[in-house]
């Protein structure tokens, strides 16, 4: 799931600083999955419509779903809203992290307890720190800054190795090996 961005201004007091909130949620694209669900149940209702109409739910209520759930983060916490249930919510005094399980993002309370988040992915950590105002860290971005101006070495078995480029430059000597890149800082011949 990825998410949209949904920005959002609500004055708290009118005497107060404006609210900032966003909005993460599935992704829009999901429907055209449950077009197509819906296409494929049609050709197997065709077989005995009397019996299984009620085929059509499914991709109705993944519609719904798609529509309906979605995660608000802003300044007072962060808000899970669910298509089937309850909303849920927990305010950054409780809140202790987020983790990733697979395709589920959740956030883990103090007391240990985890709320999934609907339309939050890996990708969405540099929209989530500014909108936590740096509560909940970017360690995607900070990754691929650490990996800026270094080179993927990749053996002959699979395996592979992020290098800076002396490292790189010292272990092609080591091995007797000519270099087989152009860095961007060296001038091209030719």
């Amino acid at each position: 799931m990825s998410s949209d961005a949904g920005k959002s201004t609500e004055a708290k007091n009118p005497a107060t600083a404006v609210e900032l909130s966003e909005k993460f949620h599935p992704e829009r694209t999901h429907i055209l999955g449950a077009v197509v669900l819906g296409l494929i149940s049609l050709l197997v209702i065709g077989a005995a419509p009397q019996y299984l109409f009620w085929l059509l739910a499914f991709p109705i209520i993944f519609v719904f779903w798609v529509l309906k759930s979605a995660t608000i983060v802003d300044e007072s916490g962060i808000t899970a809203q669910y298509a089937f249930k309850g909303n849920k919510s927990v305010a950054w005094e409780n809140f202790a992290g987020i983790g990733f399980k697979g395709a589920r993002t959740f956030a883990r309370t103090t007391d240990d307890k985890e709320i999934t988040l609907p339309g939050v992915t890996f990708n969405s950590l540099p929209r989530l720190q500014k909108a936590s105002y740096g509560r909940i860290p970017d360690a995607l971005t900070a990754g691929l800054e650490a990996q800026d101006g270094k080179v993927v070495v990749v053996h002959e078995d699979g395996y592979s190795v992020l290098l800076t480029k002396e490292e790189y430059l010292e272990r092609q000597a080591a091995l007797g090996k000519e270099v087989q890149i152009n860095f961007d800082d060296e001038p091209k011949q030719g």
